[in-house]
């Protein structure tokens, strides 16, 4: 194989010019990553979602409580259709 300069290139000399492909890759790629890292760890990027997270939390406690009323909601209507002898609702 040769270069654009016309000289040869061996096998080894191919596998370094690779090798220093990937190093170059990988060196962005721990520098990225490094970035990353640092802007996760700041706690200020989540404060928000920590509010967020419990004003959902408050939420879906509040729809269990009363889910649980209108189940007991709907027994007492029955009670009361099977009491005044009331016909089902055709659908």
């Amino acid at each position: 194989m040769v270069n654009k300069n016309g000289k040869k290139i061996t096998i080894d000399g191919l596998a370094m010019i690779i090798n220093k492909g990937f190093d170059g890759q990988m060196a962005y790629m721990e520098k990225r990553f490094g970035q990353i890292e640092e802007k996760m760890a700041t706690k200020d990027q989540f404060n928000g979602l920590d509010k967020r997270l419990s004003v959902v939390e408050k939420d879906v406690k509040y729809i269990k409580e009363n889910l649980t009323g209108v189940e007991e909601l709907e027994k007492d209507v029955e009670y009361i259709k099977n009491t005044l002898d009331i016909p089902a609702l055709k659908k």
